[in-house]
């Protein structure tokens, strides 16, 4: 698989983590209705500076493993089991529950641009399914990568700049959608009472999922047959 294949993947995996409901985009429609559509991506940017810090630990990590074709597929292989996963998970929500409807407060301050910067790194920090995630997901395709892209100094650091921007190009999407029209944007499908976003949502990332599994299912097969 080619370099823009993995990175397109990763867009689409990228964005389906960033549409599934969970608590950053509570903060991103709470920080948005206190104060203003601007102050909401705030939450967001809280969230791509955490992910610095998680693309460097996979770098890091990336680095000191001996990237072997069997190691590939492992990686791939348990990236996939991973997104199967969050599709499951995604699927159990198929129905819709009505939102909490946030108070308004006052407008934005320099106190409460640093409230809601720093809710969105925390939101991301404490999440243990966010680590998981990442290290399971990111560090699959970041693999995935390295094992594509020409060897050579660097490669492994281009792998992870290549990741991050895909991946914060689809927050930023969907926070500047949310906060842009919140009252519309936080409304899940709900036809029939099932939440048709969820289900969606769940599927693409399952069937994604199966498809890194298939991707590394021959390399594992030859090894262990």
């Amino acid at each position: 698989m080619g370099v823009f294949e993995i990175l397109a993947a990763w867009f689409a995996l990228s964005l389906t983590g960033a549409l599934a409901p969970g608590p950053l985009t509570a903060a991103v429609v709470m920080q948005s209705s206190k104060h203003g559509r601007l102050h909401g991506i705030l939450p967001m940017v809280g969230h791509a500076i955490v992910e610095v810090g998680i693309i460097a630990a996979i770098i890091i990590s990336v680095q000191t493993l001996t990237l072997t074709s069997l190691m590939i597929d492992l990686l791939v292989g348990f990236g996939g089991a991973v997104i199967i996963l969050f599709g499951v998970l995604a699927l159990r929500d198929y129905r819709f529950r009505e939102e909490t409807k946030v108070q308004e407060t006052p407008k934005a301050t320099a106190s409460s641009i640093l409230e809601a910067t720093t809710q969105g790194a925390a939101v991301s920090i404490l999440s243990p399914y966010f680590l998981l995630w990442w290290f399971g997901v990111g560090l699959a395709n970041v693999t995935m990568l390295v094992g594509t892209l020409q060897v050579g100094v660097g490669t492994v650091f281009l792998a992870g700049v290549l990741i991050y921007i895909t991946h914060v190009s689809t927050d930023f999407i969907y926070g500047a959608a949310l906060t842009l029209g919140t009252d519309v944007a936080t409304k899940k499908a709900k036809v029939g009472g099932i939440n048709w976003i969820s289900v969606i949502i769940g599927l693409v990332q399952i069937g994604l999922g199966f498809w890194f599994v298939i991707l590394a299912a021959p390399g594992l097969i030859a090894v262990f047959s």
